[in-house]
């Protein structure tokens, strides 16, 4: 793979974008920063080599580019093209953001103050209104894949990035559209994924989202994750049989019941308790925020511990996906 990486460094991809040096990886393929023609910035995906191979994966690749390119929303990474070079490379260029991934933020930060927090999960439900206005599901909703950009004129707007297991929402008179996720598979990640899709990806909806944004707000409140486990398996089992702690039994802090009920609610293990859309969140969430404006928890008491749990449980959900036949990562 380093052979890979290096040798792309400097090479003009689809005519247009030159590569200049790699800012990320995953189990799909590589982010290149690159500068466009015209001196716009670029972050380039492209398909690994060895994924090319996998027909599966080749199409999982081309629809992230399709579903994104519906997408048109400040509070979404904007795409600017998709395609394949004359040496067969898949690419996907993206606006490149300036700024940092709130799972970075966290790994800085234990836990960050509802001010902060209410920016980000209120952009965040506008990004999931737009997408699942153009009838996309996200699936995959975690700080990872929520970045904090700095804009002109020195204020933050969070985007909500990587659509790659994203799927369109099959309405009454498709439902002979093909789906590339088996009815069994289970995609995401544990640590954010909603109970029903912990049962298969195939079939949920938009709730799925809004759980997952709710257990990205619980812990960037907290500094903890609404459910931990020593492993994989024992996480599911928590998720599937309970519903999330509140705040207060996180913190040893007493919080507003407007917050704790407000979560409650967005993070229901039945989705049929949970908002029934991103705009009865949002509508909900901003009713929230004025009270906090007045009302705001202290902070004084049981500290939560500091937290590695995320990727601790992504580590724990890798081996579990090694050894399960039905599950596969992207």
């Amino acid at each position: 793979m380093a052979a890979e990486l290096g040798a792309l460094s400097g090479v003009t991809i689809g005519g247009r974008y030159k590569v200049q040096h790699l800012i990320g990886q995953g189990g799909m393929g590589e982010v290149y920063s690159a500068e466009g023609k015209n001196g716009e910035r670029i972050a380039l995906k492209v398909l690994h080599d060895r994924a090319a191979k996998d027909p599966d994966l080749v199409a999982r690749f081309q629809r992230e580019a399709t579903i994104a390119s519906h997408i048109k929303s400040p509070y979404v990474a904007r795409i600017l093209g998709a395609g394949k070079d004359r040496h067969g490379r898949l690419w996907i260029a993206f606006e490149r953001l300036d700024g940092e991934g709130l799972d970075d933020r966290l790994k800085r930060e234990q836990y960050l103050p509802f001010s902060e927090v209410a920016p980000v999960v209120s952009d965040a439900f506008q990004g999931l209104m737009a997408a699942h206005d153009a009838d996309v599901i996200h699936r995959d909703i975690k700080p990872a894949n929520l970045f904090i950009e700095r804009v002109a004129d020195g204020t933050e707007r969070t985007r909500i990035l990587d659509f790659g297991i994203s799927k369109m929402r099959v309405r009454a008179k498709d439902r002979s559209e093909p789906s590339l996720t088996a009815f069994d598979a289970t995609l995401g990640s544990f640590a954010y994924m909603a109970p029903e899709q912990v049962r298969g990806s195939a079939r949920v909806d938009e709730r799925a989202d809004l759980y997952a944004l709710g257990a990205v707000a619980f812990r960037c409140l907290t500094g903890r994750l609404p459910f931990e486990g020593a492993n994989a398996l024992t996480l599911i089992a928590l998720k599937l049989d309970r519903e999330p702690p509140s705040l207060a039994s996180i913190t040893g802090d007493e919080w507003p019941g407007t917050v704790e009920r407000f979560l409650a609610k967005l993070m229901a293990r039945d989705r049929e308790n949970r908002f029934g859309s991103a705009k009865e969140a949002l509508v909900s969430w901003r009713q929230v925020c004025e009270i906090m404006g007045n009302v705001a928890p202290q902070r004084i008491s049981v500290a939560p511990r500091i937290v590695e749990a995320d990727d601790a449980i992504e580590s724990t959900v890798a081996d579990f996906a090694d050894s399960s036949s039905n599950w596969k990562r992207r």
